[in-house]
């Protein structure tokens, strides 16, 4: 796999502001695509943020030239799939076709997002959709246990703040069509916009199509997003959320890290915190689970570090409401003992080869390779990253691992959040 990536991916410029990552493989007549717009959340405007996750959403309903029904028979007549999904930072669409289908598919997204439909009966119904879908999520103790802890450590407008639902619910419910036309005019445009290919492809032709597809649009300014927010300072902070009629409380013990996925010190805490709890064989699952029998389900990660935001680490346990202080106390103790002692060498290297192992499988499928040359693209990594990933993972040092916790991790500043039915 050495230098595979950077000499086999094709690289282009086929429009100024549309970047093209070509990756012909063995596998044959099938092509996968990926490929994102910098319109995501961060980019509506500040009165309402659910704007760009609308707008993404009605690109499916149809187009000037086509309504919904022939777009779809158009897909399904050829046996292709185009999805659309809106994030923090960027419209995202996915894809595949047959080779010989190329031409008709990719017309079809050009079509899409150049010339959505954007009808007001359509955007009706998708939001009495969105909405249903964030009224049952305020039973979901594990996802308002997040919001909660995001609220608690940072400022509103930082990336990684999170709305309540219940102001989701207000924003999506107050959006108009004539504000998704807005947004669309000023956003929808060459700049960041980076299209990944993998399968029975040829680069010529993908730059060719695109080219067609796009030409007349224009490229715009950046808008940007305010990176100048910083995490809140770190103190130790409780909250609880009740919600009624639950059998078990979600639970978060985090904080902000101040660093984001570019720093030297990234990729060590993160192999760090993956010891702790990143998988099913971490120190989390091996004591609070299968050796105290307190929880089914636990586990640490390090997230919101992408696009040059401060991150923040976190974890997270379900305990039943009668076990959350006794669990509580049993995660803090596991996190102490690894802030004191650190990790060792045979954690170190079996998570080593675990991480590379999943990194290779990720990469066994068309689907899967597109979607991460398109991932590289967006954090502005050269092509050649993917292929040094599994040596910086090789080339983390003990002694780093246990440095970076040290540096970074403050066990008695953590903030709490739980969400569930509490019995006091």
């Amino acid at each position: 796999m050495r230098n595979y990536f950077s000499k086999k991916i094709v690289v282009d410029e086929p429009q100024k502001g549309l970047s093209t990552f070509v990756l012909p493989t063995g596998v044959k007549e099938v092509i996968t695509f990926a490929g994102s717009l910098p319109c995501g959340t961060l980019y509506s405007p500040r009165k309402n943020s659910e704007i760009s996750s609308l707008a993404a959403g009605m690109l499916d309903k149809g187009t000037k030239n086509k309504d919904k029904f022939e777009v779809s028979d158009i897909l399904e007549s050829v046996g292709a799939e185009i999805n659309f999904f809106n994030t923090a930072h960027h419209v995202q669409f996915t894809g595949y076709c047959l080779k010989n289908d190329l031409d008709t598919v990719l017309c079809l997204l050009g079509e899409q997002l150049r010339t959505p439909l954007f009808l007001e009966k359509e955007l009706s119904t998708l939001k009495k959709r969105l909405v249903g879908n964030l009224e049952r999520s305020k039973e979901d103790t594990k996802k308002q246990a997040m919001i909660g802890l995001l609220r608690k450590l940072y400022p509103p407008h930082h990336p990684n703040y999170a709305l309540t639902t219940d102001e989701k619910i207000e924003l999506v419910s107050s959006v108009r069509t004539k504000e998704i036309k807005t947004f669309h005019k000023n956003t929808y445009r060459l700049g960041g916009f980076n299209f990944s290919a993998a399968g029975d492809v040829s680069p010529d032709t993908i730059n060719k199509l695109l080219k067609e597809q796009f030409s007349r649009w224009k490229k715009g300014p950046d808008i940007p997003y305010r990176l100048d927010l910083k995490a809140r300072p770190i103190k130790g902070k409780k909250r609880r959320i009740p919600i009624p009629d639950k059998q078990s409380i979600d639970m978060y013990l985090g904080q902000a890290i101040g660093i984001n996925r570019r720093h030297k010190d990234y990729y060590p805490l993160k192999m760090a915190i993956y010891v702790l709890g990143g998988n099913f064989s971490a120190r989390l699952m091996q004591t609070i689970r299968d050796e105290a029998g307190l929880t089914y389900g636990i586990g640490s990660s390090l997230s919101g570090t992408g696009f040059g935001s401060d991150g923040y680490w976190s974890t997270w346990a379900t305990f039943a409401p009668d076990l959350l202080e006794k669990g509580k106390r049993a995660t803090r103790n596991q996190i102490k003992e690894w802030y004191n002692n650190g990790i060792t060498e045979k954690e170190l290297k079996e998570k080593k080869t675990t991480i590379m192992g999943a990194y290779k499988v990720g990469l066994d499928s068309t689907g899967g390779l597109a979607a991460r040359i398109l991932s590289n693209a967006q954090q502005r990594e050269k092509i050649e990253h993917l292929d040094k990933y599994p040596e910086i993972i090789k080339n983390i040092s003990l002694d780093k691992v246990n440095k970076t916790i040290k540096k970074y991790i403050k066990p008695k500043q953590l903030t709490f959040v739980a969400a569930g039915t509490f019995d006091d």
